[in-house]
């Protein structure tokens, strides 16, 4: 398939918008929620985690920006929430991670927003691997491989997928072998973009090629779609990140976390 990418393009602020959006548009599915304070988004949730708890896309200047910060963190803090933030290289003013320093916050994880620059046809297959569409009685199968363990993030996806299983633009995929559910993927289409998410294999399971198995059949979807931008996020360095570049990803911009220290 022809793209419209060039490899070694520079970051392009519009890609990563249109990415950062589908995520929001995701998380609005039943993972957060976000209040525009005026120059600041406001980010809260029932997760246990900053990074779901936490104020992004500045937009603002150098003068508002203080008080848009004590505005912002009083209300993390009325949701029993430490001061967060997450940062973009399209955040404004360039100076909001100073502020944050001298507040006491720290960088602590690095994400990466990746776009889809490769040709699906090339990702290989496993042929053994029977992918097939979430209907809304798999839902409790594809939320309990989802979270796992977790009982935080068995609640969210729960509600996460029942809010979007019947929208649309929503596909959900299970793998099986042997008959046997054993990985997960969501594709959300807003438009010409989509996003990757959920992606997961049971441990006992990986290096299979489930995932990429999933991966290209997402891949497949969102291009009939019609879309000519695909993103996904990951932490940076991971082996996840280092899957996704194998087949065709490449970094569209790097996310920083600002957390409050903990004693």
């Amino acid at each position: 398939m022809t793209t419209i990418y060039n490899p070694a393009m520079a970051f392009d602020p519009v890609v990563s918008l249109r990415i950062i959006n589908n995520e929001r548009l995701r998380n609005a599915q039943g993972w957060a929620e976000h209040r525009d304070l005026g120059g600041v988004l406001a980010m809260t949730s029932d997760a246990p985690i900053p990074d779901l708890n936490c104020l992004e896309a500045f937009n603002t200047t150098e003068a508002k920006l203080e008080g848009l910060l004590d505005i912002g963190f009083a209300l993390l803090r009325a949701f029993d929430c430490d001061p967060a933030a997450q940062l973009t290289p399209l955040d404004r003013p360039k100076s909001v991670a100073k502020h944050l320093e001298r507040r006491g916050l720290r960088a602590t994880d690095r994400w990466h927003t990746m776009v889809f620059r490769g040709d699906v046809a090339s990702i290989p297959v496993n042929p053994t691997i029977d992918v097939r569409r979430v209907e809304p009685d798999d839902v409790p199968l594809f939320v309990s491989l989802h979270a796992g363990g977790e009982k935080w993030v068995r609640r969210l996806s729960m509600s996460s997928t029942l809010a979007a299983i019947n929208e649309p633009g929503n596909s959900f995929y299970l793998a099986y072998v042997e008959g046997q559910p054993v990985a997960t993927t969501h594709l959300l289409v807003d438009g010409a973009t989509a996003g990757i998410y959920a992606v997961g294999t049971q441990k006992a399971h990986r290096r299979q090629g489930i995932a990429t198995t999933l991966l290209a059949a997402a891949l497949r979807d969102a291009q009939a779609a019609g879309c000519d931008v695909i993103g996904l996020r990951t932490l940076a360095g991971s082996d996840a990140e280092r899957l996704y570049r194998r087949h065709g990803f490449e970094l569209a911009h790097e996310s920083r976390l600002y957390e409050t220290p903990t004693a």
